[in-house]
């Protein structure tokens, strides 16, 4: 998950202030990557992390005595004395912090940012340093959006992230496409459809649960979930759109459900479709005798998982390997 989205999560439309950073360079190891925020409230909560726990405290300390709109502050982790950031840390690298205070306006693009997402759509971040700081959100549809002078670089927008030394704009830019919440959406809400629920969610999944029975399918059972429907499948199947970048999971434990179920979503388009269950009762719910290469049955890692909780494990792995594939794939793209 982008730490973006747990930054925008904490906003509303009544926060005011704080100070927002963000990881725009990494040269070595460290434990996070370029792209890494965090939000700095002014009742001193801090939501994201920036590494393993070594910079937060130092970071915000600095913040508490500082004035400047945008700094840059910069983390050598190279050391190996006991007063440096060094070998104690668990790093060896250099990163690159920027911050930005938020005042209205900016948090006002934050949370038109949130909207967007929200809507399916990807979005160019940009921020520059300079003369002239400031940032920019580029929908994949619709005008641009931020604080921002000056032109926009076109050829950068094709980074997925990382620093660009814009020839236009005479100094780097730091550009990140933040994508929407990726989705899973599990059909079933049986006991052990909960753990998979919560460890999705904290993992960084935006998660519906679907099934037709009331007394399981709610908040109380799946707090973590973002939407709970309740329906028979056929009814599922026309209120939610699959789309291409979606993980679904099915595993009503009933069989005729499970059936109708895969009959209609193996031939929609998706990032994981996966069957809870041996391989043999899978291909008997596609009436036939092989399963499909696009469909992963029993869903899961093979790691000798055994009870609900090492299932779930199991499941979020694989879908957290299937995403990291997909980004890995599309940076070589790049």
């Amino acid at each position: 998950m982008e730490d973006i989205h747990d930054v925008l999560d904490a906003i509303d439309s009544t926060s005011s202030g704080g100070v927002l950073a963000t990881v725009v360079q990494v040269t070595g190891s460290a434990y996070k990557k370029e792209g890494a925020s965090m939000l700095f409230q002014p009742d001193g909560t801090q939501i994201g992390l920036l590494s393993a726990g070594c910079l937060e405290e130092d970071l915000a300390e600095r913040l508490k005595g500082s004035e400047a709109r945008y700094e840059e502050v910069v983390y050598d982790m190279r050391g190996e004395d006991e007063l440096s950031w060094g070998e104690g840390s668990g790093c060896n690298g250099v990163i690159s912090v920027w911050t930005e205070k938020l005042d209205d306006a900016y948090i006002q693009h934050l949370l038109k940012l949130k909207g967007v997402l929200q809507t399916g759509q990807s979005v160019v971040m940009m921020k520059k340093r300079g003369e002239a700081p400031g940032y920019l959100f580029i929908p994949e549809e619709g005008e641009p959006f931020g604080s921002w002078a000056g032109g926009v670089p076109d050829d950068c927008k094709v980074i997925e992230r990382g620093m660009f030394y814009s020839r236009a704009l005479g100094g780097e830019v730091y550009v990140q496409r933040i994508r929407p919440k990726r989705r899973l959406i599990v059909f079933g809400a049986g006991p052990d459809a909960r753990p998979l629920v919560s460890f999705a969610a904290g993992a960084g999944f935006s998660v519906t649960v679907c099934d037709w029975r009331p007394a399981l399918c709610h908040n109380t059972c799946f707090p973590a979930a973002e939407r709970r429907i309740i329906g028979f499948p056929n009814e599922l199947l026309t209120q939610i759109e699959v789309k291409p970048d979606d993980c679904v999971v099915i595993m009503t434990h009933n069989f005729k459900r499970d059936q109708e179920l895969l009959q209609v979503l193996k031939g929609k388009e998706m990032r994981y479709l996966g069957v809870l269950g041996s391989k043999k009762r899978t291909a008997r719910l596609l009436g036939s005798d092989s399963i499909p290469a696009h469909i992963t049955s029993p869903a899961g890692l093979a790691i000798q998982a055994e009870g609900a909780e090492e299932i779930a494990v199991s499941i979020v792995a694989q879908l957290i390997q299937v995403s990291h594939a997909v980004k890995l794939k599309e940076a070589v793209c790049l």
